[in-house]
């Protein structure tokens, strides 16, 4: 049982370690690249796409780092119960909380800066509240990123003083 349970405790920290990596990618080169892009309208596209792509990655992994980490807590013998096994599980639910107060405010401020427009019939984009809303959503996805740095920082120490 002791290497089952092994195995769950190192899933689980990678899962962190992985999605700490791609958050803060994301936070980083992504938006930084979209940032540079000519107009507004595509800055505001690419935005949508790579958020919704980098959802499709992440949501999967953080119900797996939490649940792998529940699992091994649950598994473990009542010496090997440690409280950082919670904890790290509670991190990617805590960086998802972030997520619903902070980051989906300023997402949909950026997806919807469409106003009408002037005589044209068509929807025109402000560059600026485009570019704002990126960059605050750059700050807090980098919130988020240390917040899931901290719990596989967190992680890989408990495993190493438990020796796994």
């Amino acid at each position: 049982m002791s290497k089952v349970v092994a195995t769950l405790k190192f899933t689980g920290v990678i899962s962190l370690g992985l999605l700490t990596g791609i958050h803060l990618n994301f936070s980083t080169s992504t938006l930084s690249s979209i940032l540079t892009l000519a107009s507004a309208p595509q800055a505001q596209r690419a935005f949508s796409v790579s958020l919704g792509l980098l959802r499709q990655v992440t949501r999967p992994l953080e119900v797996a780092a939490s649940g792998v980490l529940v699992a091994a807590w649950w598994f473990a013998g009542k010496g090997g119960r440690h409280p950082y096994l919670l904890l790290t599980a509670a991190v990617p639910l805590v960086a998802r909380l972030v997520e619903g107060a902070r980051l989906s405010a300023v997402e949909a401020e950026v997806v919807s800066v469409e106003t009408e427009g002037r005589g044209r019939g068509g929807v025109e984009v402000n560059g600026e509240v485009v570019r704002g809303g990126l960059e605050r959503w750059r700050r807090w996805g980098l919130v988020r990123g240390g917040l899931l740095g901290m719990g596989f920082a967190m992680g890989v120490v408990g495993i190493w003083g438990d020796g796994a």
